[in-house]
């Protein structure tokens, strides 16, 4: 009966309890299948997926873990990234593909390299051994003697579970329950040192942060030293050739940000403007007083009007309006003699040529005329040849 009661307590003290917040990392090599199972466990379609550049952030509901899913890029150009996750990091989801044979000695470097780290070394570690389906697939004991698991697990103190699994048959209610059961898994064990764990990712992101800090100081100071070295050779080399040495240019420190709050802008223009009518005479308040009146006088006769106009307007068109039975009379002629109208004028065309169509003709420079103008021609004449058989013809 008591340790009925005692259940019970306990069992609203959970129920009570606040929703508790876990950063989960999914990592392994490209194309082992992490996003899918993300999309899986998300409740969307695993199908045609795209290779992640960088990395996607996805937030979902676990239960009582409100849980943070870092999917990160598993490209070697793109692998140097994932240390920067692993102080924040509750614990692990390493994706194996199975069906890769030819790349498992890579995936095998690359998990000791995560696994040996020491902001990932003690949390714990979910292995989903990913495209069961596929044929050829290796079998889970196979994956532990080829990753040498059972060796890195012991040797970084790391909980460890392998799933075997497949990430595109199903998602949702639906995802695989090997993916379900791992993650509980890795949930259940979060939650049982989760004190420990979250007091050690404050600390963990804490000094990362204060790394980050001196890196970026380091590197400030590292590009002062070059500037104000390039600045003292350039003095030098202006000093020899006599040349006028540059003005040094205002520290970017001392430089005010054009971009300010808009929030800011509009408070301080508000105190100028409280300002200025503090200040001001009264003379000026009347007659701004004035101008209102004759402005708010001029805006409501404007309306009057308008209001007049808009109304004539209306009773014009309902005059001009015609009803469907109204007859319009036919034209009378004998009222009046039509108006004649002026014809148009000739269409030109090939008959009425334009002027400028032909070119004006010039007179030949000799005009003297031969010695048959305007005279008849001469007879033709027969005469006999001596021969008596031809005749010629003279003209």
């Amino acid at each position: 009966m008591f340790s009925l009661m005692a259940n019970c307590c306990n069992w609203m003290k959970r129920w009570r309890e606040p929703a508790r917040k876990v950063t989960l990392l999914m990592v392994g090599l490209d194309n082992a299948g992490k996003t899918a199972t993300v999309r899986g466990i998300q409740g969307e379609n695993p199908q045609d997926v795209a290779p992640t550049v960088g990395f996607s952030k996805v937030d979902l509901k676990q239960g009582k873990f409100e849980v943070t899913i870092f999917d990160l890029g598993g490209g070697k150009r793109i692998r140097g990234i994932w240390k920067n996750y692993y102080s924040e990091s509750y614990g692990v989801v390493f994706v194996v593909d199975s069906s890769d044979v030819q790349r498992i000695q890579e995936t095998r470097e690359a998990m000791a390299e995560v696994l040996q780290h020491p902001r990932i070394a003690g949390k714990p570690v979910l292995v989903l051994a990913n495209k069961q389906d596929q044929e050829g697939a290796l079998a889970e004991a196979d994956i532990i003697e080829n990753l040498s698991l059972e060796k890195l697990v012991n040797e970084n103190k790391c909980l460890c579970q392998i799933e075997p699994c497949s990430a595109v048959l199903g998602y949702g209610k639906k995802v695989d329950k090997s993916i379900k059961k791992g993650l509980n898994w890795l949930l259940g064990n979060i939650a049982k040192d989760y004190e420990a764990i979250t007091e050690r990712v404050q600390k963990d992101t804490a000094e990362q942060r204060a790394l980050e800090e001196q890196d970026k100081k380091e590197r400030a100071e590292r590009v002062r030293r070059i500037r104000e070295e390039r600045e003292r050779e350039e003095r030098e080399e202006a000093e020899r050739e006599g040349r006028n040495i540059q003005e040094e240019e205002p520290d970017e420190e001392n430089i005010q940000s054009p971009f300010q709050p808009i929030g800011d802008v509009i408070c301080e223009n508000e105190d100028k403007e409280k300002e200025r009518m503090r200040h001001r005479p009264p003379q000026e308040d009347e007659e701004e007083e004035d101008e209102e009146e004759a402005a708010v006088d001029d805006a409501r006769q404007t309306s009057a009007a308008a209001a007049a106009a808009a109304e004539q307007g209306r009773k014009k068109t309902s005059k001009l309006h015609l009803k469907r039975k109204h007859r319009v009379d036919p034209l009378r002629l004998e009222d009046g003699p039509a108006e004649s109208r002026t014809p148009p004028p000739p269409p030109v065309g090939w008959a009425t040529p334009k002027v400028s169509r032909l070119p004006k003709l010039e007179p030949l420079g000799d005009s003297r005329h031969s010695e048959f103008y305007k005279k008849p021609l001469p007879p033709v004449a027969n005469r006999p040849q001596p021969n008596g058989d031809a005749h010629d013809i003279v003209v």
